[in-house]
C-alpha cells in the first residue's frame, strides 16, 4: 500500500479515536452539569429540596457549594418568616378574647352587636392567616398522583351541595407534586367561581410541557384594573360583600402561593362572552400520558 494511503488511513483512525475520546469525556463532564440543572429545577418546584451532592470538577464543585449555601439561606429565611408571622397571628387571639369578654359588659345592645361583629371579623382573619402559615410550614411530600381524580373529587363535593360542576378532559393524567396543597388551591378557585359566578366548569388540557387547568364561570367577572390586585392578601373586589359569605381575602393568595410553589402560575382573564377564566399552568418534567374516559 502506498505511503500516501497509509497516512490517510492513519489520520482517519486518529480523528475517529480523538472524536470518541472527546465524546465520552464531554459526556462525563456534562453529567454533573445536568445534575446541577435538575437540582435547580427541583428547587424551583420545591423550596424544601435537599442540597446537591458536591461532585464533578473542582470549579463545578465550587458552583454547587455556593448554590447549596444560597438554598440553605433561603430555606432559613422562609422558615423564620413563617414562624414569626404565625406567632404574631396566634398572639392576636388573646386580645380578641379579652375584647369579647369586655364587650359583655356593654349595656347598649347595638354597640355590643357591632363590637362583636368586628371581633368575629378579626377572628376570621386570624384563623385564615394561621391556616395559611400552618400549611406553608407543613412539608407535604412530593408524590405522583392522578390530577383528574383530584379535580373530580372537588366536583363531586360540590355536587353533594347541589352545585353542578362540569369537568372536561382526560380520565387520567399523572402529575408529580403535592396533592393536598393543590387540592386546596383548586378548591379556592372553584369556590370563587361557585359563589360569584354561574355554571362553573373545569377543563384539563396539556400544552407542550405544561398541564393547564382552566376554571371558568359565567358571572360578572373582575374589573380589568383589579385583575392584578386580587392576589394581594385581604384584597376584596367588592368591599361591600358580607364577610360571612365572601371570606377574608386570602383564598387567591393561598392558591397563588401553592401554584407558584410548584413552579406554575395562575392567569386570570375575563371571558368575551361574560364570566371569568382562571388558568392554572403547572409545568411537568416529562410529557404526561393521558387516558381518555
Amino acid at each position: 500500500m502506498p505511503w500516501a494511503y497509509r497516512w490517510v488511513i492513519w489520520l482517519c483512525f486518529l480523528a475517529v479515536s480523538i472524536s470518541v475520546v472527546t465524546y465520552f469525556a464531554a459526556r462525563q463532564f456534562s453529567k454533573p452539569v445536568e445534575r446541577l440543572a435538575a437540582a435547580v429545577h427541583q428547587f424551583a418546584l420545591n423550596p424544601q429540596a435537599p442540597p446537591i451532592a458536591e461532585t464533578g470538577p473542582r470549579e463545578l464543585q465550587e458552583v454547587v457549594k455556593t448554590f447549596n449555601a444560597m438554598q440553605a439561606q433561603i430555606q432559613k429565611f422562609v422558615a423564620y418568616r413563617t414562624m414569626m408571622l404565625a406567632a404574631i397571628s396566634h398572639d392576636l387571639r388573646s386580645p380578641l378574647t379579652r375584647m369579647r369578654l369586655r364587650g359583655e359588659f356593654i349595656e347598649d345592645r347595638g354597640q355590643q352587636a357591632r363590637l362583636f361583629r368586628d371581633v368575629d371579623e378579626m377572628q376570621n382573619m386570624v384563623d385564615e392567616a394561621l391556616a395559611f402559615f400552618r400549611d406553608d410550614a407543613t412539608a407535604e411530600e412530593t408524590t405522583s398522583f392522578d390530577l383528574p381524580h383530584v379535580l373530580l373529587t372537588i366536583a363531586n363535593d360540590y355536587a353533594d351541595q347541589g352545585i353542578d360542576i362540569v369537568y372536561a378532559g382526560p380520565a387520567h393524567a399523572v402529575y408529580r407534586g403535592r396533592p393536598f396543597a393543590l387540592k386546596r388551591a383548586f378548591t379556592n378557585l372553584i369556590d370563587n367561581a361557585a359563589k360569584y359566578g354561574k355554571a362553573p366548569e373545569i377543563e384539563l388540557s396539556c400544552e407542550e410541557a405544561d398541564l393547564v387547568v382552566a376554571i371558568r364561570d359565567r358571572g360578572p367577572g373582575i374589573p380589568q384594573d383589579a385583575l392584578d390586585n386580587v392576589f394581594r392578601p385581604y384584597y376584596r373586589v367588592d368591599k361591600s360583600r358580607n364577610r360571612s359569605t365572601g371570606g377574608v381575602g386570602l383564598g387567591l393568595t393561598v392558591a397563588q402561593a401553592i401554584v407558584q410553589g410548584h413552579g406554575g402560575e395562575i392567569i386570570l382573564k375575563n371571558r368575551p362572552e361574560g364570566g371569568l377564566e382562571a388558568r392554572i399552568v403547572l409545568p411537568v418534567a416529562a410529557h404526561p400520558s393521558f387516558a381518555s374516559s
